[in-house]
Formats: structure tokens, sequence, C-alpha cells
């Protein structure tokens, strides 16, 4: 025992941390999942979202970004050719993508990365004693979702860590100022924001910390935020392709109100609002009735940490304990969940990150009274959520489709050697029954057209790819033939047609 504390004492705090962090996820791994880490395939079991992320990130490791287009319906950005989310998040995963390869689990270690990364980073700025991460990695648990996502092909590890190092870095600039921590609250916050612009609120953490610190401090973090949001909207206009029609933030009860229809606008926005409260409603109803469904459980995950948050505010405000990261976080929480509401939409993966916020202000101004909180989150949230499950594993049917499509495709795009970035781009046909995870035969620095089934089908819609992936027998596949395109490769799951 004496060799091993002094083994601790000589290793620096950061490490610690690291490890930490590193212990904590295996050990959550091992219990919430069935499949040895080692063997995780994701191509079987991915959302759509996430293999467009990976063949992204691919892209920018081995040809320095994408030679094809990646957009919806055949559009693509006014500047380069990145997808919907525009190239600053797939450049940041890009930086530890180098160190996994180009490969289908790429996006899924980097994940491990991040998250490693935005817990230590917490745990070091804040100085958290053990006992105090011990509550807050139960408290993580008791929360669930946010630690399932960190093992999936998804972005929201990233947000999730941000949000972790928003909150520390912040801490650490009130307690004891530093520039250093200043430094690393200011890059995170702009990062959030440029990634998703709703996060120009989280700017509240470093100008909450330096209320009471000199003015010039609390204007370079303001000018810093206008910088970060408006880089945000450029990348959102201009470098990022437009999303399916009805997709992405509702701005037409603003442009309503703009054109001076005030009356127009309100009616406008309370119907969106009616909308997707109703969604809501429908799914929170069967979970707290024992039938958890995805929407119903983040909901519920996100109301019960907000009351409890908003408990240990007002106790604190009377027992004259520190709250100031507690109303930060409730008051982000608040105004990003009415920009959900009334101009975007309520998923989880954004009431999360919100819970992140709260849960490093609890862990910080909180954690002695987690013997109140704790139990209730446990007993609350750990039923409709806490699942030991499985992940994806090595399909030799589907492994199989993905080589000999990806083999025909480089043939093809290497015999070819064009500099039209069409030339480079497949489209997809998107609910034609053909699973997305197919796309990880795309070679890594080609782009994709998420494309709708029903928009290939239609002959009056230009097809500007130059390959095309169908399944068998279909209103799209017709319409290919029927123009000329030629088959390039045909598997038991779909086939690829090239426009000749």
């Amino acid at each position: 025992m004496k060799t091993i504390r002094n083994i601790l004492q000589k290793t620096p705090n950061a490490l610690l941390c690291v490890l930490g962090a590193l212990v904590f996820l295996l050990v959550f791994y091992t219990l919430a999942y069935r499949t040895p880490l080692t063997d995780v395939w994701m191509a079987p079991n991915i959302d759509n979202d996430e293999v467009i992320y990976n063949r992204q990130v691919v892209s920018v490791i081995t040809h320095g970004g994408p030679q094809g287009y990646f957009g919806y319906q055949e559009t693509h950005a006014d500047i380069g050719r990145y997808s919907t989310w525009g190239p600053f998040l797939i450049w940041a995963y890009a930086i530890p993508a180098f160190f996994f390869g180009a490969g289908v689990n790429t996006v899924f270690w980097c994940n491990i990365v991040f998250a490693i990364a935005g817990m230590a980073l917490f745990a070091w700025a804040t100085k958290l004693k053990v006992w105090q991460q011990m509550v807050c990695a139960a408290t993580l648990v008791c929360l669930w979702m946010p630690l399932n996502s960190v093992f999936s092909g998804a972005s929201e590890a990233l947000h999730y860590a941000l949000a972790l190092t928003i909150v520390g870095a912040s801490v650490a600039v009130y307690r004891n100022f530093s520039y250093g921590w200043l430094i690393v609250a200011i890059v995170a916050c702009a990062l959030e924001t440029i990634f998703r612009p709703y996060a120009l609120l989280f700017w509240l953490f470093p100008l909450v910390a330096l209320w009471n610190r000199e003015k010039r401090w609390r204007i370079l973090c303001g000018g810093t935020a206008l910088v970060s949001f408006g880089l945000a909207l450029f990348s959102m206009t201009k470098l990022a392709a437009p999303y399916f029609s009805g997709g992405g933030m509702d701005f037409e009860g603003l442009r309503m109100l703009l054109r001076g229809d005030l009356v127009g606008a309100i009616q406008y926005e309370l119907e969106h609002a009616a909308k997707a409260l109703r969604t809501v409603w429908v799914d929170i109803v069967p979970t707290v009735q024992g039938d958890p469904r995805y929407l119903g459980v983040g909901c519920v995950i996100f109301l019960v940490l907000v009351l409890v948050t908003l408990v240990c505010f007002l106790t604190d405000i009377r027992r004259g304990r520190p709250y100031r990261f507690k109303a930060a976080a409730l008051a982000c929480a608040g105004l990003v969940l009415l920009v959900l509401v009334f101009m975007y939409s309520i998923a989880p993966r954004h009431l999360m990150l919100l819970c992140m916020l709260m849960l490093g202000a609890l862990t910080v101004e909180n954690a002695s009274q987690f013997k109140f909180y704790l139990p209730v989150l446990a007993i609350l949230l750990l039923p409709i959520n806490a699942e030991r499950s499985s992940l994806s594993t090595r399909f030799p049917e589907m492994e199989t489709q993905i080589a000999a499509v990806e083999t025909a495709l480089t043939d093809s795009v290497e015999a070819r050697q064009s500099d039209d970035p069409w030339d480079y781009t497949l489209a997809y046909a998107y609910d034609d029954d053909v699973f997305h995870g197919y796309l990880y035969a795309v070679p890594a620095g080609m782009g994709i057209e998420f494309d709708w089934n029903t928009y290939l089908a239609d002959p009056n819609n230009t097809i500007y790819s130059r390959y095309a992936m169908v399944n068998h027998g279909t209103d799209a596949e017709k319409r290919l033939l029927n123009d000329g395109w030629q088959e390039l490769v045909s598997t038991e799951d779909l086939v690829v047609y090239e426009r000749m």
C-alpha cells in the first residue's frame, strides 16, 4: 500500500484524472454492454447520420477533405463539399482520427477519446476529490443516455465533453483566476457555438466566473462569443449543404415578424410549439407508464434533472451556499428549450447536452448533498433507461457486399481521374430498403448525396451524382435504367449504377 501511495503521489493530477475517466468508462461499458470492445463493428447497427460523419472524417484523413459532394437531394454547400454540419465538426474529429485510421469504427474510437478528455478536464479543472468524482460518475450513470451516446458513431460525445470542459474551466477561473483555464473555457465555448449556434448561451459560464474580475475579460468573452456565433452562421449558410426540406432550424416566424406580420408570426410559433409538445407528450405518457420510448426517456431525464437542479438552487439561495453555476445551467436549459420548442425540434441529444451543464454545476456546488438527490435520480431514471445491451459485430454477408461495392467504385473512380466533384459522388436512395450501413462501401474521399428514393425516381429531378445506390426492382432503379445508366456492381441487397 505504501508503494502504491508513493506512486500516486508522484503521478501528475491530470494523468490521474485521465486514468480515472478511462477506468470509469471501461467499467460502465463492461456493465452496460455484452459485446467485447475489440469486437465492435459499427456497420450493421448505425444511424444514417453516423455513416455520413464517418465518411467525411475519413475523407479528411485520407485526402485532406471530400473529393465529391456531401449533401441532400443533389444539393451541396455554397463553399466546399461538406454536409449539413459544415467542416468544423468534421475537422475536430479528424485530429484524433489520424491515430485510428480510415475504418468503420473511426468515429466510435474518437468518441471514447473525447469522453475521456472531457471528464478528465472537468475533474482536473475543478480539483474534484475522489468522493466527488464518484458522485459525478454515479449521477452520470443515472442519466445513462449521455454515456450510451459515447459508444456510437454520432457526434454527441464531443458536445458533451465540451459542455463539461466549459463548466470545469469556468469554475477554475472563478476560484483562482488563470489565463490557461480562461483560454480553455473560451476555446470550448467558441467551438460548441460554432458546432451548435444555440450554445452562444453557454458563454454565461465564463461570464459568470468573471463577473467580479476586470471588465476587459468580460469584453474578451463577449467579443469572442459574437465572432464564434457569426462564424457559426456563416458555416450554416455557406459551408454546409442544406438539409432535407422541412429539416433544420425554422425561421419562418422570424421572417413573418420582419415583414411586419406580428399576429401571423405569433400564431405560427404557437402552432409550431403545440405540435412539438404534442409529439413529446405522446412519448412521455407510455414512458412513465412502463413502456420507455426514446424521446420520452430523454424528456423525462431532462425534466427530472431540471427539478433536482432547481430544488438545489432554491435551497442554496436560502442557506447562503454557492449557486451561480446552477443559475447559469438553469438559464441555459430554459432558454435553449424555448429555442427547441419554437424553432427546432425537441431531440434527446440536445436535452442531454443541457443535462451535462446541470451535472457539472451540481457536482461542483452540491456534491455534498448527493445523499438527497442521487437516490431520487436513481429511483426515477434507472428503471426507464438502464439496460444491458449488445453492440454490433462483424456480419460476414454484409462485409462481403461492402467489399465488393468498394472495389467496384474505387476501380471506376481511379480509371476516370476527373476534376468534377460530381464524378466522385454517389446518390443514395434513402427509404429504398437499402440499409444505410452499406454506405461504408463508399471509398474514402467520395461524397454521398442522401436523396429520397422518390426524388431519384422522379424523371423531372436531375441527378448530378455519377453513381447511384438503389434497391433491386424499385422505382428509382427503373428511372435509372430508363435514363441509360449502366450497372456497376450488384449484390444481394443493393445495386450501384453509373451515369454514362
